[in-house]
């Protein structure tokens, strides 16, 4: 396999969505579809929508736009980020970003199962991601290796579909495959934060084993009657990863480790290894080259927006000459006949208008100067009439009003035949006033149409919801000239787009900690673009502050510093790191940040992301 299946469009699939066109299928189940979808700017998303027929019922639509309002909340590098969202459309649809990666499924059926040191990678990864959901009151309820994607820099969790928060009505519905899923869950009773760890101790059991940890004879219902007894089968489990994975199976909820502590022992397991965040490092050759196949097909349904279909040659995307041909010639430009026959009624009026201002002008003339030649004396030669300006001078509006007129009308005609080279203008008395008033043999050339530059095409291909790499460098400067996009799930992912809007429209961008505008006045004043953007924060960022005893008195959290340096910007004394990123609350205790009960560092708190989450930092 070469990447993602994606399946062409049928009869019943929309076309669009929202503003985003959908490209193909990129799975069904349950009551919900997954479409690939692409913006504006080239950027692809995962649309999932609700499967109905007809009007949708009213309970779906709420349970629909439960799950949109939740996942909306998450904020965490190891989950895919929903980017937009319409629950009260005719078809329901949320916008999730696109990862062009394996799910943990895929990867252990086609290439095998992992070692134990890249099994506490990924459970690390994955551990943190549920750390984050729980913090913000929201069970998961469907780990699986089906819902856990493997891009290099780290697993996602996604599909929270069937999650729910815990001061929301719970459904008694067992949801989910059972093969992960935990013995309360199995037995229709209440899910909680432990539920979720039991799933994750499940799939990574099948990540070291290559199966679930029970029996499977391919009896739903046996294994139903297994799973909700806690019926293990642990055989092949490597006894290095047995003291790691084996609590988060205990039947009962209360015996399994908090979801702090699973991250903290699988943290603490690659102690001493070397630290390196990419799955290079961590996983086996075979994994990376699945991995790479998808990120590869990303970059291509990205570039071209094809690689759709259910063919071998669709999957692949085009090939290198279908990339690299050359643009072919533009075809001349073509005017509708009913286009044409308008500017030939302008040139026909235009050209009349002229005549009738140029024989005016002689019949004025004419009579000028038969009222002022002096009769011819005899017998004298005769000598010509001397030249009066009084004629111009007394009509005030007279010929040369006229003769304006004319030029105008004839302007007019230019202008609205677009045709600076033609030959056709007229008789010859309209030429030769023509070049009389231009100079001799000039023409008319029209302004030509302004272009935006590389820098306005750069502004305006960033969508809503992209993310960039650009940051406050610290100097009351973006630290890249141009919007650069990536993915949001990518490492140097710092800001993201909250709004993209073309003229001056910052006055409407939020502010506050981690939010700004980024503004480009335009090679012209109509190619200016505003782009209102938010911080991504990631623990162990830094950024520089002012700082007075015990108290920060300044401080710039659009800044990326580096956590290191010796110098920081003028108007600036400290360093702050981010030691921790949670959801917000009414107030803070004191210790609220420190990570243990000896810890004597000073912390600073900031409320981010509108108030939704907030920050603990440190002085570096």
């Amino acid at each position: 396999m070469t990447g993602a299946r994606v399946e062409e469009l049928r009869g019943d699939d929309p076309r669009q969505l929202g503003r985003y066109r959908l490209l193909g299928r990129l799975g069904s189940g349950g009551m919900g579809r997954v479409y690939l979808g692409r913006t504006r700017g080239g950027r692809l998303v995962a649309v999932k929508t609700l499967l109905a027929e007809g009007v949708v019922e009213e309970t779906d639509r709420r349970r629909f736009a439960r799950e949109v309002a939740l996942a909306q909340r998450v904020t965490s590098v190891y989950t895919a980020q929903v980017l937009d969202a319409d629950a009260t459309a005719d078809r329901p649809w949320m916008a999730i970003e696109y990862i062009a990666a394996p799910s943990l499924a895929e990867l252990v059926r086609a290439k095998g199962v992992l070692q134990a040191s890249a099994v506490r990678w990924v459970a690390a990864g994955t551990a943190e991601a549920l750390v984050t959901l729980h913090r913000m009151g929201i069970v998961h309820r469907d780990v699986k290796p089906q819902n856990i994607l493997l891009p290099l820099d780290g697993p996602r969790l996604i599909d929270f579909g069937i999650s729910h928060a815990s001061d929301l009505t719970r459904t008694q519905l067992t949801l989910g495959t059972i093969a992960f899923t935990s013995p309360e869950q199995a037995r229709g009773e209440e899910s909680t934060t432990a539920a979720d760890v039991y799933s994750l101790g499940a799939t990574l059991f099948h990540l070291a084993v290559g199966r679930p940890p029970y029996p499977v004879d391919g009896d739903t219902l046996r294994l139903l009657a297994r799973v909700q007894r806690g019926d293990l089968d642990l055989g092949g489990l490597p006894k290095e990863l047995t003291p790691l994975i084996r609590p988060c199976l205990a039947t009962e909820p209360a015996a399994r480790p908090e979801p702090g502590e699973v991250l903290e022992q699988f943290t603490a397991s690659l102690s001493g290894l070397p630290n390196s965040p990419s799955g290079n490092r961590w996983l086996p050759p075979r994994w990376t080259e699945l991995i790479g196949a998808y990120e590869s097909q990303g970059r291509r349904l990205r570039e071209t927006g094809a690689g759709t279909g259910t063919g071998a040659r669709e999957a692949e995307g085009p090939t290198v000459d279908q990339r690299t041909s050359a643009v072919p010639p533009p075809h001349p430009t073509r005017v509708l006949p009913e286009e044409r026959a308008r500017r030939a009624d302008q040139a026909r009026a235009a050209q009349a208008a002229m005549a009738a201002a140029l024989a005016a002008q002689e019949e004025q003339l004419r009579r000028a100067r038969a009222s002022r030649t002096p009769p011819t004396p005899p017998a004298r030669t005769p000598s010509p009439p001397a030249p009066s300006p009084a004629p111009a001078r007394k009509s005030g509006g007279g010929w040369f009003g006229i003769l304006l007129l004319a030029l105008v009308a004839f302007f007019i005609y230019e202008t609205n035949t677009g045709n600076s080279g033609s030959t056709g203008r007229g008789s010859s008395s309209s030429r030769s006033t023509y070049d009389a008033s231009y100079g001799s043999g000039s023409t008319y050339t029209p302004a030509p149409t302004p272009t935006p530059d590389a820098v306005d095409l750069a502004f305006r291909s960033v969508d809503t919801g992209d993310c960039l790499t650009a940051f406050d460098d610290g100097y009351d400067s973006w630290s890249t000239r141009t919007p650069q996009t990536v993915s949001c799930s990518a490492a140097n992912a710092y800001l993201r787009v909250t709004s993209a809007t073309e003229g001056i429209d910052f006055a409407d961008c939020a502010s506050g900690n981690g939010r700004g505008y980024w503004y480009h006045s335009g090679s012209r004043h109509s190619f200016a673009t505003t782009l209102c953007v938010e911080r991504q924060f990631r623990k162990g960022q830094c950024f520089v502050a002012k700082r007075s005893g015990d108290t920060i008195t300044a401080s710039r959290t659009l800044n990326l510093w580096n956590c290191d340096a010796t110098k920081v910007p003028k108007g600036f004394n400290t360093v702050l790191q981010i030691t921790g990123y949670h959801q917000a609350q009414k107030s803070y205790p004191a210790g609220y940040c420190s990570r243990s009960r000896d810890d004597r560092n000073i912390y600073w708190t900031y409320e981010v992301d509108g108030g939704r989450n907030v920050l603990c930092t440190t002085a570096v």
